[in-house]
C-alpha cells in the first residue's frame, strides 16, 4: 500500500479527556503513523472550546434547545476543515464521532474529497448516524446489525468493522499484586451489569474481585455512572469497586493481573438510548473489550449476549462463552482451577487477535477502499 495522506478529525476529548473515544483516536494516529502514512491532526475538541463560552451565553439568550447548541457548536468548530483540505490536500479525511456539520461535509464534497466516518455508537444512534453517514464516500460500523440499515439509508458503502487492539499497548506483562485479581471486569455500570453482579455477589463474595469503570464524570451530574451509586449489593461487593476510568495502559495491566477477566455486554435495548434506536435493531456485534483482553493474552470469560462473538475468536479455544449465571459459576470454578487450560486460551486469543484483529488490520481496510 503506498503512503498516503491523511487528515484525521480528533474528537474524542469532546466529553473529557478520560472519555474512551480519546483513546481510540490515539490508537488510529499511532497505528496510521506506524504505517507510515503522513498524518495531520484536525482537532475539533479545541475548536470548540474556543466558541463554547460565546455559544452557552448564546444559547441562553435565545432559548436555543441542547441539540441546537451542539449543531451550532458543531458548525463552528468545522468550519474550517475545508479550508484545511484545500492547503493540505488529504488523500482522506477521516474520523469516528461524527461531529463534522452538515455545511461543512457538503463543502468537502464539493472539493472532491475523500471521507469516511467510523461510527461506533451504533445501534444506540443508529436513526441519527444513519442519516449522517449519507454525506461521507465511506462509512464503517462496530455493528454488524446496522449495516443494511446504512444501506437503505443511502450509503451503499457501508461495511461492518469491529474495533482492535493495538500490540503497543494491549500485551502481555509482568504486574504488581495491585492489578491481580481473581475476577476482573472493566465497564461502565449499565444496569444489565449491575443486575448479574448483584445477583453474583453471594458467589462472589469469597473470591479477589475487580469491579472497575465509571466515574463521577461519566453519566450526568444528577446520575452519574458509578458503581457505588448503582450496585445494591454494596455490602459484598463495594470493597470491590474502583470508580474511574481507566486509562488503556492501566486497563492491560488489569487485564493480565486478571485470572478470569469477564466480558459482559450491556443489554440489547438500553431504555435511555431508546430514542436514537426508535428501529429498535438489536446488537449482534461485541465490544472493543473483548478484542483488548485478547491482545493481552489474557483468558476472557464473555457473556452470549452478542451473537457473533464466535467469528472472532473460536469458543472453547480461544475465548470461553456463558449461558447464564449458573454457567457462568461453573465456568468461574473450573477455570480457576485450571491454570493451564487458561492460560492456553489466553495465548491462543492473542495469536488470533494479532493475526486478525489489530488496529492495522481495520485500517488497511478503510485505506484499500481509497
Amino acid at each position: 500500500m503506498s503512503t498516503m495522506k491523511i487528515l484525521y478529525c480528533a474528537h474524542g476529548d469532546y466529553w473529557g479527556s478520560t472519555w474512551p473515544y480519546a483513546f481510540i483516536d490515539k490508537y488510529i494516529l499511532e497505528t496510521l503513523k506506524g504505517m507510515g502514512h503522513e498524518v495531520k491532526v484536525f482537532d475539533v475538541f479545541t475548536r470548540a472550546n474556543m466558541v463554547v463560552s460565546f455559544l452557552n451565553a448564546y444559547a441562553k439568550k435565545f432559548n436555543l434547545s441542547q441539540s441546537q447548541l451542539i449543531n451550532i457548536m458543531d458548525d463552528r468548530a468545522t468550519a474550517d476543515l475545508p479550508l484545511e483540505v484545500l492547503e493540505y490536500k488529504p488523500d482522506l479525511v477521516l474520523h469516528i464521532v461524527g461531529r463534522i456539520s452538515e455545511r461543512v461535509l457538503k463543502a468537502l464534497k464539493q472539493l472532491k474529497t475523500k471521507t469516511a466516518i467510523w461510527f461506533l455508537d451504533d445501534p444506540q444512534e443508529i436513526d441519527k448516524t444513519s442519516k449522517m453517514g449519507t454525506l461521507y464516500d465511506f462509512v464503517y460500523t462496530v455493528e454488524s446489525s446496522c449495516v443494511d440499515a446504512h444501506k437503505k439509508a443511502g450509503s451503499k458503502n457501508a461495511e461492518f468493522l469491529p474495533l482492535g487492539c493495538l500490540p503497543s499497548i494491549q500485551k502481555k506483562m509482568e504486574v504488581e499484586d495491585k492489578y491481580k485479581s481473581d475476577i476482573c471486569f472493566i465497564g461502565v455500570p449499565f444496569p444489565r451489569r449491575v443486575e448479574i453482579f448483584d445477583t453474583l455477589a453471594d458467589f462472589l463474595k469469597d473470591f479477589n474481585v475487580k469491579i472497575i469503570g465509571g466515574g463521577e464524570n461519566i453519566g450526568s451530574s444528577e446520575d452519574p455512572w458509578m458503581w457505588q451509586k448503582k450496585l445494591k449489593r454494596l455490602d459484598v461487593l463495594g470493597k470491590f469497586i474502583v470508580d474511574e476510568i481507566v486509562h488503556p495502559e492501566e486497563s492491560a495491566k488489569y487485564y493480565n493481573g486478571g485470572k478470569i477477566n469477564l466480558n459482559i455486554h450491556r443489554a440489547a435495548i438500553d431504555e435511555r438510548f431508546k430514542f436514537g434506536n426508535v428501529q429498535k435493531i438489536l446488537p449482534q456485534s461485541v465490544s472493543g473489550r473483548t478484542f483488548e483482553i485478547a491482545g493481552c493474552g489474557a483468558f476472557q470469560l464473555i457473556d452470549q449476549e452478542r451473537a457473533n462473538y464466535a467469528i472472532h475468536f473460536k469458543d472453547g479455544q480461544e475465548i470461553v462463552s456463558f449461558k447464564d449465571i449458573d454457567d457462568f459459576k461453573k465456568k468461574i470454578e473450573y477455570y480457576l482451577s485450571h491454570d493451564d487450560e487458561r492460560k492456553k486460551i489466553g495465548d491462543a486469543a492473542q495469536k488470533r487477535a494479532y493475526a486478525d484483529h489489530t488496529y492495522e488490520n481495520r485500517l488497511k481496510k478503510i485505506l484499500s477502499k481509497i
